[in-house]
């Protein structure tokens, strides 16, 4: 075989590495710090894994409040900046940005259902240390439900905001989720991957298909940070999960069994009709309160904010049950 035909892939090969690295800086380069947007008072938790940032906003011996967010490109507590103030005058709210997500640390660890669950079950037993209401949105509810059946003295109530009732299936990743996450924690390559598939354009396809129902609020703003957040430093380490599907949880039983009030919110333009998912949530708990709101799908805290923040202002004085 001549030199020739042996050097030319591994040419080829370096080639298309090296193109990978510039791309992956270049994407780096772009994105720049983030901040936080939210006026609170920050802090970091450290929790075994690494540090975690919060802010805290609201009178000292006003009920605790905590807001969780969902998984998505960029996830972070930007998702309550609509929510953070207005909730501030009635409770001591919390905000944190998970592990591997916002301005917490993103170590480069096997992120699963479990890390996050006891995450939040740790946050609020030693940050707190007193039964709060518990605000999750999206696959995050499932942990604050698993959590709260754990451990129901530090849970006074629950609201779930959009939880997907695949939180009360058994429900592996697969082949192809598991071959993506494998995929993302490879040096060079993984970051590439990772990188096309939270591209500006990528970013705002995902909040037009399933975030918001006004494609109005999906402003450049919101893109922009959004793409900067996902683009942090080992980012995709935990994004990595929730693209992979391996961050589900089953609480079917927990939420049967638990003891706490639990108010699941739902939009009714989501992908399930209101009536599908207050069937399935009321089939497991049939204490669960439904409430749907109009004009909005996945993204209820954001799209009608108003109405979301009187609603958990009402809960303030509400009798537990």
């Amino acid at each position: 075989m001549k030199l020739r035909n042996i050097l030319t892939p591994v040419v080829v090969a370096g080639g298309v590495l090296g193109t990978m690295a510039v791309l992956n800086k270049l994407t780096e380069t772009q994105a720049g710090e983030l901040n936080t947007v939210l006026l609170g008072e920050e802090r970091r938790y450290p929790w075994k894994y690494g540090d975690v940032f919060y802010e805290v906003k609201g009178e000292r011996e006003a009920k605790p409040l905590v807001l969780v967010h969902g998984f998505g490109p960029g996830a972070s507590s930007y998702e309550w900046r609509k929510n953070i103030d207005i909730l501030a005058a009635q409770y001591r709210v919390y905000v944190l940005d998970l592990l591997g997500f916002g301005l917490s640390d993103r170590p480069a660890i096997d992120y699963t259902a479990e890390t996050f669950s006891d995450l939040i079950g740790d946050f609020v037993k030693e940050v707190i240390g007193k039964p709060a209401t518990v605000v999750a949105h999206g696959l995050t509810s499932a942990y604050v439900v698993a959590e709260a059946y754990r451990r129901p003295k530090y849970f006074e109530r629950l609201v779930l905001v959009s939880p997907p009732i695949s939180i009360l299936e058994d429900k592996a990743p697969g082949f192809v989720g598991t071959a993506l996450k494998t995929a993302l924690r490879l040096p060079l390559i993984g970051e590439f991957i990772y990188n096309r598939l939270t591209t500006r354009g990528a970013i705002r396809s995902y909040f037009d298909e399933q975030g918001f129902h006004n494609p109005g609020l999906i402003t450049d703003e919101l893109v922009e940070y959004v793409y900067t957040s996902a683009h942090q430093p080992n980012a995709r380490y935990a994004a990595g999960g929730f693209l992979g599907n391996a961050l589900s949880m089953n609480v079917e039983e927990p939420l049967a069994r638990l003891q706490v009030p639990v108010l699941v919110v739902i939009g009714r333009e989501g992908n399930l009709t209101p009536a599908e998912a207050s069937d399935a949530f009321k089939r497991a708990n049939s204490k669960v309160e439904v409430r749907i709101l109009d004009r909005c799908n996945t993204q209820p805290q954001d799209e009608q904010a108003t109405l979301f923040n009187s609603m958990l202002k009402e809960l303030v004085g509400a009798n537990i049950k």
